[in-house]
């Protein structure tokens, strides 16, 4: 009889503990579920070049070169917007594009006629430049994004490198297109979500390791590339066939994937 509430009480404590165990596992980003997360980044977003004193100043346009495997040295950047002075970072921005020899550009954010009305585009060096002005919204599923991304891709494919990727602040709409442009190249999961998840620390300090990091990284790259491309996981997956086909769903040819690989490639 003892043994027999002995056991009882052992399978109730080991249940328990699981529990607990389950519990702790998920404490970390249920901490950080949800608007309030996102609302809070929005207050580390600063204009003022002096608040952020431990950057350089590409760092602060979030201007860099897309440094990936399949992608040959000088071929592709991203940035915040060189032509759009809402965040104070246009004329780094335009600097570090004529720096790097920037040939073709693809704007995420304006219509071709919508990015001509910024203060400052006439005189640029952007404006020298050939420009695809999409206009796209961040909801990747929508005909309007896919449309747009079709667009820019079908750019890149008649237009030479160095390729320029922006948005507003190069972040989301920016992020997810050089994703899949990454992935078409050839590049390897953790060097997507590491593009990916620069600009997170360019803009809100966040590092490699916190459990920010990791939320952003699931909830947002990771999560976006699964739905992108039809799947429930990206361990052992070919991402260069992964983008392709969701490149052809989407109105891409297979002339111009073919061309913007070879383009970029090494």
């Amino acid at each position: 009889m003892r043994e027999i509430i002995f056991l009882r009480r052992y399978k109730i404590f080991t249940a328990v503990l699981i529990l607990l165990m389950l519990v702790l596992t998920c404490s970390a980003e249920s901490a950080i579920n949800g608007k309030e997360f996102y609302r809070s980044l929005s207050k580390r977003l600063s204009k003022n070049r002096n608040d952020y004193p431990n950057l350089s100043d590409n760092e602060f346009a979030n201007f860099r070169e897309v440094v990936v495997t399949g992608i040959a040295k000088g071929k592709l950047y991203r940035s915040s917007s060189p032509i759009s002075t809402w965040g104070n970072r246009n004329v780094i921005a335009d600097n570090a594009i004529m720096s790097a020899g920037v040939k073709t550009i693809i704007n995420l954010a304006d219509s071709d006629e919508g990015m001509k009305k910024h203060k400052g585009y006439e005189g640029s060096y952007y404006s020298q430049q050939k420009v695809a002005g999409l206009n796209v919204n961040t909801k990747y599923k929508s005909r309007r994004y896919r449309n747009g991304l079709a667009n820019g891709i079908h750019f890149m494919a008649e237009n030479e490198p160095p390729y320029l990727v922006h948005c507003s602040l190069g972040k989301d709409r920016a992020g997810f297109t050089c994703a899949v442009i990454e992935c078409l190249a050839g590049a390897e999961l953790d060097e997507v979500i590491a593009d990916y998840m620069i600009s997170f620390y360019n803009y809100f300090g966040i590092l490699p390791g916190t459990d920010e990091y990791n939320f952003v990284a699931n909830a947002e790259i990771y999560r976006f590339l699964c739905e992108a491309f039809g799947l429930e996981s990206l361990e052992g997956v070919n991402l260069s066939d992964s983008a392709e086909r969701y490149l052809r769903k989407i109105g891409v040819s297979a002339s111009d994937i073919e061309s913007v690989k070879r383009k970029l490639g090494r």
